[in-house]
């Protein structure tokens, strides 16, 4: 065991079955004396150094505690111990888990003699990070963000298994716990400039400071006043989840508390660059690329934590309506790490081009394209098909995963159905139904009705998947998209366009690209006609009944894709307004104050976040959105710009980190909250 003066020593044994270690610790009390010895099982082991620090500064005498979190647990403290005066601890022996999260916590301590109480930090690791440990501003609020949607002050870390891994994966993409700044994502060449999420960090970063190692300037009090929080990871962990509440009170404290010093123009702090405009909200993200990632449609999680989207086309590529090459299908691994190949993505089966048909089965990943194929792979992306129909099929679109296991698919070009019985992709079959027009998006709830949304009308179609020639048209919007079914079976349908919009008139039989070009020469001839856009949302009981209808309408700018989060929260593409919305559901309990359901909660937008179609809420309480197009005129001029002609297609996918309840996915049936 180290021995000196900079840190102090504590020896604690982990064994892996954590509910031995509980009724163990229940028992030894923990120590903050020199060496604490706990009997170690025989496991491998690993040894942290935790150093905690304000504005640069040591923290000594701050209360250090070690905690685990396990999936469907309350988090558990396995020890803790009091920095000494340069602020360090070192905690060893600890035993490694195979299905858990580590994180380190402190609360309080003493800067330079002076008492700081309601200075609380927090680092949240993943499996790499086992050595030195920086307890610091920075470290906290790039820990809670991508777990918010799981912490809470009283419980700590409590998830999933898929929950916890993407949470704790998401960490390092906005800091470094190990040096205690910014991570390498957040600092690469497509975030850093393009976003306000590094501004946002050293703000807030400034302003927890005020109880640190800024206490001196006597404003802690005013800080956690703003949210009537007692300490700083308090205030922190209620901002992440609603980083839209009291913005304007938060940034007017910073410029208060960090004024111009006489003559200069840089404000009196070392967190920089700071926010130098009141934000919209202090919601942090960033942008995700590589693997083929390039206009993707649709966004799927499976169960192993990895996100699936079939791209439009492939990056690098000059394509837009006139000429195009198609792009494949991406995934991403838990952490947003592409898995895939880059450019091409897994793009065999002769796939050229998929859009909103991407769907993930228990043990499957389908995606529907441009060109009239389902290509269909395991969860690993090898090559299972092409799927196998009996009939002649078009352009394919949405595709949706039953609870019984079918997987349906929408024929756009053809208005037909295909139902592939049990899941078996060599068996799809064909089916006809009344009412179908341009059927976009597909969704089926846990009583096995099938819900159609029709982008060619204003209806959406629904059906019993084992009576399908028992058909219902529902009105709604006009261009309906996306379709969520929220756990009352309720859904929710977006739409592009709102009562009264001129209808593009599509040729029977047109292409996927075709219906494209001409839906954007009518949005471009109407525009003035309509300058906030058009667009709506529409809520449907699990009978058929419109519940509230023309939502949003004069507020969005083409509605897209709707998903609902593990609290029935609506969340909703943006498309034109270059962003999504957060829309009350169907609790309005779990609304701010005064937000009705089907009322806007917040609308997100920033320089990383382009023409969005889907919105995914992830295990952790994350949310995702697809940049599916980009600059237009590259698209839609049969001629473009050279120096723009690659950047018609939407650029990454973006995560916006702890704003929504965690869900359980892959997405089959109704949402569904983790058990």
């Amino acid at each position: 065991m180290h021995r000196g003066d900079d840190f102090q020593d504590i020896r604690i044994g982990l064994f892996n079955k954590m509910k031995s270690l509980r009724n163990l610790l229940s028992i030894i009390a923990l120590s903050v004396g020199p060496t604490v010895v706990v009997s170690a099982a025989s496991a491998e082991t690993f040894t942290l150094k935790a150093s905690v620090q304000t504005d640069g500064k040591p923290v000594g005498s701050a209360e250090v505690s070690l905690w685990l979190a396990q999936p469907g647990e309350a988090s558990t403290r396995l020890a803790e111990a009091t920095t000494n005066k340069t602020g360090g601890v070192v905690i060893q022996d600890i035993n490694e888990v195979e299905d858990g999260v580590f994180y380190l916590r402190s609360i309080g301590g003493l800067v330079e003699g002076v008492k700081i109480p309601h200075f609380e930090t927090l680092a949240v690791l993943n499996p790499d990070q086992r050595s030195n440990i920086i307890l610091n501003e920075l470290t906290t609020i790039g820990s809670i963000w991508p777990v918010a949607g799981m912490f809470d002050m009283q419980n700590g870390l409590l998830g999933s298994t898929n929950g916890l891994l993407i949470g704790s994966s998401h960490v390092s993409n906005l800091v470094d716990v190990e040096r205690g700044t910014f991570g390498h994502t957040v600092l690469n060449g497509t975030n850093l400039t393009k976003s306000e999420t590094v501004g946002r960090m050293n703000t807030l970063a400034a302003l927890s400071a005020l109880c640190g190692a800024q206490q001196k300037r006597g404003l802690c009090a005013d800080f956690l006043a703003i949210g009537d929080n007692s300490s700083t990871l308090d205030t922190l962990v209620q901002l992440a989840k609603r980083p839209f509440v009291k913005n304007d009170d938060f940034f007017n404290l910073f410029t208060k508390a960090y004024p111009f010093p006489k003559g200069e123009e840089r404000r009196d702090t070392d967190f920089l660059p700071y926010l130098s405009y009141v934000p919209t909200d202090f919601a942090l993200m960033v942008r995700l690329v590589g693997g083929g990632t390039y206009s993707p449609g649709r966004l799927m999680f499976d169960d192993r934590a990895q996100l699936w989207s079939g791209q439009n086309w492939m990056p690098g590529s000059q394509s837009g309506l006139e000429k195009a090459i198609g792009g494949g299908v991406t995934r991403l691994d838990a952490s947003g790490r592409a898995l895939s190949p880059p450019l091409t993505g897994y793009n065999d089966q002769g796939l050229d081009g998929i859009g909103w048909g991407t769907a993930v089965s228990s043990d499957k990943v389908w995606v529907g394209t441009f060109n009239k194929k389902i290509g269909v792979f395991d969860l690993d992306g090898k090559a299972l098909g092409p799927a196998q129909v009996n009939g002649e099929i078009g352009g394919i679109q949405g595709i949706a995963t039953a609870p019984n296991g079918d997987v349906w698919a929408c024929d756009n070009q053809l208005n037909q159905m295909i139902r592939f019985p049990g899941g078996d992709h060599t068996k799809g079959e064909i089916v006809k139904l009344d009412g179908l027009k341009r059927p976009f998006a597909v969704a089926v709830d846990n009583d096995n009705f099938v819900w159609v949304s029709n982008n060619g009308g204003m209806t959406v179609t629904r059906f019993h998947g084992d009576t399908p020639e028992k058909v219902s048209q529902i009105n709604v919007g006009i261009g309906p998209r996306g379709l969520g079914i929220d756990s009352k079976g309720n859904v929710w349908v977006g739409a592009n366009m709102s009562p009264g919009y001129p209808v593009p008139k599509i040729p029977a039989g047109a292409s996927i690209i075709d219906e494209f070009r001409i839906s954007l020469a009518n949005m471009k001839k109407n525009e003035k006609k309509y300058p906030n856009g058009s667009g709506n949302l529409t809520m449907l009981s699990s009978k058929g009944d419109v519940l509230k209808a023309n939502l949003l309408n004069g507020q969005i700018s083409a509605g897209w894709g709707v998903s609902i989060d593990g609290q029935d929260t609506v969340f909703i593409g943006n498309f034109f307004g270059t962003g999504f919305m957060q829309v009350c559901g169907q609790d309005q309990k779990v609304c701010p104050d005064g937000v009705e359901t089907g009322q806007l909660i917040h609308a997100y937008k920033s320089g990383v976040l382009e023409k969005t179609t889907d919105i995914m809420v992830d295990d952790a309480g994350n949310v995702w959105n697809a940049n599916n197009w980009n600059v237009v005129p590259a698209l839609v001029e049969d001629n473009p710009d050279r120096v723009t002609a690659t950047m018609g297609g939407g650029d990454g996918i973006v995560v916006i980190y702890g704003i929504a309840k965690p869900v359980t996915n892959p997405l089959i049936g109704a949402v569904r909250s983790p058990d």
